[in-house]
């Protein structure tokens, strides 16, 4: 278990130490990429939701393809804040990321399935009691896994977890 770090603030009008807990990196890191979403949200809406309303309003679309338009809209224009706020270096590695991401959540979809669960249920099958040390276990582990997604899985119709992925993002264009 990993030991939790305090520091020491003193207050320097009154004199009063106060000694605070530092929460855990993950937890810091969890609370800043997570945790702040909802107000991420509420802050996105009142940058741009009446200027995409007023731009639905201007273009005449058809009452039924209203909501639609203003979901892409906001889509859109928050991955190019998202992008826009990265260096290109970094901006690049995140739509590669991003869209596997997109691409997995719409196969896990189309199959009915959870592929990181399946993957992880594959990796419990490599016993650790099977190796003399903790490394070469650990190889092994990386080496199955990097392996799974190649292989067929039934869950997917028999299609390897990547082929899958990259089947649903090739018909959006984002294989490319």
């Amino acid at each position: 278990m990993e030991e939790q770090k305090t520091r020491v603030e003193i207050d320097p009008i009154t004199g009063e130490v106060n000694t605070i807990l530092e929460e855990p990196e993950e937890v810091t890191a969890e609370k800043q990429i997570w945790g702040k979403n909802p107000a991420r949200t509420q802050a996105i809406r009142d940058l741009m939701f009446d200027e995409l309303i007023k731009h639905i309003d201007q273009q005449n679309i058809p009452e039924e393809k209203r909501l639609e338009m203003v979901f892409l809209m906001a889509v859109n224009s928050t991955i190019d804040l998202m992008l826009d706020s990265a260096t290109t270096e970094l901006a690049l590695d995140m739509t590669y990321c991003f869209d596997n991401m997109v691409g997995m959540a719409l196969a896990n979809k189309k199959y009915n399935v959870d592929i990181l669960e399946e993957a992880k249920k594959a990796m419990q099958t490599v016993d650790p009691e099977n190796f003399e040390t903790d490394e070469q276990y650990l190889e092994e582990l990386q080496a199955f896994e990097e392996h799974w997604w190649d292989m067929g899985q039934p869950a997917l119709g028999m299609r390897s977890p990547n082929d899958a992925i990259y089947e649903t993002l090739r018909k959006y264009g984002l294989n490319d």
